[in-house]
């Protein structure tokens, strides 16, 4: 009998180390545990579940979900074990698998707050957003402080420009964020909050929330002797993406006699144009989507990196705990993500005066690298489609004024639709072109257009197109309307090569700046306005008179030859110097500080169209 309750001890001290272990984010150390634990109770089903999700984090979905099934085989009404396997699933990008999980769990446990959040965030991957609303909003009617599902249900309905109700669950969310301990999503609160203050400390909360889970080192790294020679990008996004039409030329245009150019790639994979384009132009390209985020830092480790260059951020897919390692001695925010991480394990941020005045300094905890014109690098090779459509082909009547703005619906807000009302109103016969978003959200805006009556079939639709035959289709708009609190970025660069005027209002964060920070290097401060009021103003005059915008567009196509905005090699000779001049205080021992780096004006711009 003692022999017995001896055994019985052990494994119970066994089973509490395994679940120390995983709580603490050794997950190795506790998959053994378990392992070991289950040799002796191999039906034990909370072993097996949280067996299958440490093992899902390890990047073992084959094993992890081989394990949850087997608990589900002993018991399949057990509806934890059914969400874990939905995020195993999900994990593998099978979200119809997962779908049918989570609503397994949640037909057995109709209170399980966590997995009606996780079935909505699947519902997301596969564009099913009204289901998503519905699903956030269940977790919510649970759990009505669940700040992730609170964010994520403000998120879909502003995709969806469902705007019933939405102050009063920001404010909620507002004031939750006072007390949230990192669940709120920084990048989906660039959509939402105009407060520098509150992104700051949503950011910080976050950060420390990702340390944690990585298990941190200590976030200042020894001093590496030597020059400059390594530089890593890390990215899920090199593939037809965003960020990745702005950033191929940076990859070409690098000194590659003075750096070796290393890509951790995270995301898929695929043989699109763009993505070959930075195989080839890098000393090594390396597939990591498969690692753990762990191994991934000791290969950025072992590669001897110098400055690692993070393009995500926050946002989708990224592999913040790779960074929270600290595999590299400095480490750098750069494009993908605009706005601060919060966290000591940033150095520098890649920023202009603009989008990061010297007054929002004590709003990022990253140090900025001020570029001398503006810190969004562009392609100089992205190409225009020489045949542009008619206005018939495109669904434009013949004759009026064409207001577009293509930025995603998420991005358009009450009061700015309000002001585009009042231009369609005041301006006879014009019409506002917008991309074709989710179908309800179409319908909404139009609902909205009807009410402030304005004939709905003002509002047109643009289908997505292919990037040359997209940017050919801007010849036919007159105006570009920015947003706000969230600018266009790619988008507003994109109409800017294309010839279209972008009309913007700065807001108080970097995402809400972004606009702003190329028309002040194309020397268009005119399109740059202090407030909305002064937007509606400024849009109506640029719209009533005739005069006013030949000469800027004329102006416009004469910066995009003589500035830097749209020269990717200018850019990345500044870059590469700023990165110089971090590594020289690397060198020095000291710390991180603001860092501007100087105007080296090429004597002529290589872009064409």
């Amino acid at each position: 009998m003692a022999a017995i309750e001896n055994f019985s001890m052990q494994s119970e001290k066994l089973f509490a180390s395994a679940l120390t272990k995983h709580r603490q984010g050794n997950l190795v150390a506790a998959v053994a545990d378990y392992e070991l634990f289950l040799r002796h109770f191999p039906d034990h089903l909370f072993a097996l579940t949280n067996l299958a999700i440490a093992l899902h984090f390890l990047q073992q979905p084959m094993q992890a979900e081989k394990i949850c099934r087997r608990a589900l085989a002993i018991q399949p009404g057990h509806g934890e074990a059914w969400n874990n396997l939905g995020i195993i699933l999900g994990g593998q990008q099978r979200y119809e698998e997962a779908i049918a999980a989570y609503q397994r769990c949640v037909t057995l446990d109709p209170a399980h707050d966590l997995a009606w959040n996780n079935l909505g965030l699947a519902l997301s991957r596969l564009d099913r957003v009204e289901e998503a609303v519905a699903a956030f909003a269940q977790s919510l009617a649970i759990r009505p402080e669940h700040v992730e599902a609170l964010t994520q249900f403000i998120y879909h309905k502003m995709q969806l420009c469902d705007w019933q109700g939405l102050d009063v669950a920001i404010t909620r969310l507002q004031r939750l964020s006072r007390l949230d301990a990192g669940e709120i999503n920084p990048f989906l609160m660039l959509f939402i909050c105009r407060d520098p203050v509150e992104t700051f400390r949503v950011a910080v909360n976050y950060g420390q929330r990702v340390s944690k889970a990585a298990g941190a080192p200590p976030t200042v790294a020894g001093v590496r002797h030597g020059p400059l020679r390594k530089i890593g990008y890390l990215s899920a996004d090199f593939h037809p993406h965003a960020t990745t039409a702005l950033v191929s030329q940076l990859f070409e245009s690098h000194d590659h006699h003075r750096y070796e150019i290393f890509a951790y790639s995270s995301g898929p994979a695929d043989d699109s144009p763009v993505r070959q384009r930075i195989v080839q132009s890098c000393h090594l390209f390396r597939e990591v989507g498969h690692l753990t985020d762990q191994q991934i830092a000791d290969l950025i480790r072992a590669d001897g990196i110098d400055i690692l260059v993070d393009l995500k951020g926050y946002t989708r897919d990224a592999r913040s705990q790779v960074l929270a390692r600290r595999p590299s001695p400095l480490q750098i925010n750069f494009l993908g993500y605009p706005g601060t991480m919060g966290t000591p394990f940033m150095d520098y941020i890649v920023a202009d005066q603009t989008v990061l005045p010297p007054a929002h300094l004590p709003y990022f905890s990253e140090k900025p690298l001020w570029m001398p014109h503006t810190y969004q690098i562009n392609d100089s090779h992205r190409f225009i489609h020489p045949h542009a459509p008619s206005r018939k082909q495109v669904g434009l009547p013949e004759e009026g004024f064409v207001f577009c703005c293509f930025n995603q619906s998420v991005k358009i807000t009450p009061d700015i639709f309000e002001i585009w009302m009042y231009l369609l109103q005041k301006i006879p016969n014009s019409v506002l072109w917008l991309m074709a978003f989710h179908p309800y959200a179409m319908k909404r805006l139009r609902f909205y257009a009807e009410t402030a009556n304005v004939d709905p079939t003002r509002l047109v639709f643009a289908p997505r197109w292919p990037l040359d035959r997209h940017l050919s289709r801007y010849g036919l708009a007159d105006l570009f309307l920015d947003t706000l609190p969230c600018n266009a970025h790619t988008t507003a660069s994109d109409a800017l090569w294309a010839g279209c005027p972008v009309l913007t209002c700065p807001g108080a964060t970097f995402a809400g700046r972004v606009a702003a920070s190329l028309l002040q290097a194309l020397h268009l401060p005119e399109l740059i306005v202090a407030n909305l009021e002064e937007y509606g103003q400024r849009a109506l005059q640029l719209a009533s008179q005739p005069a006013l915008l030949p000469s800027i567009k004329q102006r416009l196509h004469a910066a995009i030859r003589h500035t830097a905005v749209f020269d990717g090699k200018t850019f990345t000779r500044s870059l590469e110097k700023g990165l110089e001049m971090a590594w020289q205080r690397h060198q020095q021992g000291l710390p991180p500080a603001p860092l501007l780096v100087e105007d080296d004006q090429a004597e002529s711009f290589g872009c064409y169209r």
